[in-house]
């Protein structure tokens, strides 16, 4: 132990000699290099090829490559090699024919966060990324922490936290793709009810939130079903509750929950007499409305029906490609 403490005192000796003698030669010193950007530091691992012609296809390489504060989740050569078989694709270059330099530039985007977040604050729910839909609102994604990091359902995260200069990447074992509103429910278990409620009922209603559009959906979570199953005499599960309404009950209850058109939070309080018509109609074909209440700290939904208490909105603009939904705590009913 004494020899190592001495050979370890002289290196440091020598060390510190060989210091002073550089600065007597030279006073001026080389800063130390610091973080390099997150294009650099993907363009230096060779498992993110694609991913770097990709963004040099579409100007993303400069974004990445300046100043701001980026999450990006990355997906590997095999990850695009996948996502190309799947979507029929022999190539990039064929993808980017398929989509256009815009539509592949926005699938990139779907990637990207504006905030820097490491693994350690990565939570269960959905986050807004850079991606655009047609009316320039910031799609979403959902993230799950059940089972390791998941996102949408079908991407996960396999390294997290390689720090840059300018953000943090995360690496990615899948191509994540821009979800409807109807995906973005079905994802995440907490609305379960209502994914299963919308397959069921008249009207292909997962079918028509998927494909076409634009929408906004306020959407119950489980506990909102439960609560109608618990009040319902007879009821004891979903199953039940779609037998007491009948599928064509059901979908108009449903379809009391959708309007036409992307209203996202900021334009609730302007909606004439705070009045929502809704897709839900009476046996003239005139639409069931409902009214906002709109206060200080919280939106609550005021049905049509005598008999339940108003609903509240617990999180809004959450974004897919054809519509936003705004989540409830309790089923609304029309009159």
């Amino acid at each position: 132990m004494r020899s190592i403490l001495k050979k370890s005192a002289l290196l440091l000796a020598g060390a510190l000699i060989l210091s002073s003698c550089s600065e007597d030669d030279d006073q001026t010193t080389n800063p130390v290099a610091g973080p390099q950007s997150l294009t650099t530091i993907i363009a230096d691992d060779a498992r993110f090829t694609v991913l770097v012609d990709a963004l040099e296809r579409t100007g993303l390489d400069a974004t990445l490559d300046g100043a701001g504060t980026f999450t990006v989740f990355a997906p590997t050569d095999m990850a695009f090699t996948n996502a190309l078989t799947a979507l029929g694709y022999a190539d990039l270059d064929a993808l980017e024919a398929g989509l256009g330099t815009d539509g592949l530039k926005n699938v990139l985007l779907y990637h990207v966060l504006g905030a820097k977040v490491p693994s350690a604050d990565v939570s269960t729910g959905y986050v807004s990324t850079a991606a655009m839909n047609a009316d320039g609102d910031a799609l979403s994604l959902y993230i799950s922490t059940m089972n390791g990091v998941q996102i949408n359902g079908s991407a996960t995260v396999r390294e997290t936290d390689i720090n840059a200069s300018n953000g943090v990447a995360h690496v990615i074992d899948a191509v994540i793709l821009p979800l409807s509103m109807y995906e973005l429910i079905s994802v995440n278990p907490e609305y379960s009810s209502l994914d299963a409620a919308l397959m069921v009922a008249d009207g292909s209603l997962d079918s028509v939130l998927t494909n076409m559009g634009d929408f906004t959906l306020f959407a119950p979570d489980n506990a909102a079903f439960q609560a109608v199953i618990d009040a319902t005499p007879g009821v004891n599960d979903l199953n039940d509750l779609v037998n007491a309404l009948g599928t064509d009950g059901l979908a108009t209850v449903l379809l009391y929950h959708v309007t036409n058109g992307i209203i996202l939070s900021a334009d609730l309080p302007n909606l004439s007499s705070n009045t929502v018509n809704t897709l839900a109609t009476d046996a003239g074909g005139s639409s069931f409305t409902f009214d906002l209440d709109i206060g200080t700290e919280s939106i609550r939904i005021l049905d049509g029906n005598s008999d339940t208490d108003p609903s509240t909105i617990v999180e809004v603009d959450v974004v897919g490609t054809n519509g936003a939904l705004h989540f409830i705590n309790a089923v609304i009913l029309p009159q």
